[in-house]
């Protein structure tokens, strides 16, 4: 006869929780910041600005960015796990799983950093080098980031499609944040295709959220007992 277990994973909610504190940081920053968040081609001028007056808002939202990116590293690691049993401890696929995760974590990491360089020495920077920090910034936050993150989702989501370890709707949709977050490189010489960035990073954050609560509550798992 058979007997039923489920396998649970903890730290999967580390992907809850990357979205979760990235989008509270987010909406903590525009509320504590006393003007709108310069995009690129504002001017060095209104970007100093912005970092010297909304101190507050950035830092706050900085900190929050480390904890999502802290999150995203913790999630990372079940994550790989399970494509590494999927796929047999074989193939490229476990290692670009867990290499996107660490490197969007990182990236989210160096942003969070240079957003409080330029927060607590913008007002007393050279116009030139404060227009490098936020270039810095808003590459490794958004495009690189992204990109990354949708390496991570993209190869744990191939890997689980044909093995089902993961509700199908979750596979396909890993799929579809995946294809936008790398197409967002095209950002990179093609400033409209910008606006894949945050479409990708939603896609992403909704894949990370479910996966983590397949996860951590544990798929069910068939045993073969003795009569």
């Amino acid at each position: 006869m058979t007997a039923s277990s489920r396998q649970r994973t903890p730290w999967a909610l580390g992907g809850v929780l990357f979205a979760a504190f990235f989008i509270v940081g987010l909406v903590l920053g525009g509320v504590l910041a006393s003007s709108p968040f310069p995009l690129p081609g504002a001017t060095a001028a209104e970007v100093a600005r912005y970092f010297t007056e909304s101190q507050t808002a950035v830092l706050v939202s900085g900190l929050f960015q480390i904890l999502s990116a802290i999150s995203l590293f913790v999630f990372a690691a079940p994550v790989a796990t399970l494509v590494r049993r999927t796929e047999g401890g074989a193939g490229a696929l476990p290692g670009l799983t867990l290499g996107g995760g660490a490197l969007a974590a990182v990236f989210l990491l160096v942003s969070a950093l240079l957003g409080w360089v330029l927060a607590l020495t913008a007002g007393g920077l050279g116009l030139e080098l404060v227009d490098t920090l936020r270039n810095l910034n808003f590459l490794t936050g958004g495009t690189l980031h992204v990109a990354s993150l949708g390496l991570f989702v993209g190869a744990a989501s191939i890997s689980t499609l044909n093995a089902r370890a993961l509700p199908r709707w979750i596979l396909w949709l890993g799929l579809a944040a995946a294809a936008l977050s790398i197409l967002s490189l095209a950002s990179l010489f093609f400033f409209p295709a910008s606006i894949l960035i945050p479409l990708g990073r939603l896609l992403a954050f909704v894949w990370c959220i479910a996966a983590g609560i397949v996860l951590a509550l544990g798929r069910r798992r068939e045993t073969r007992t003795g009569s």
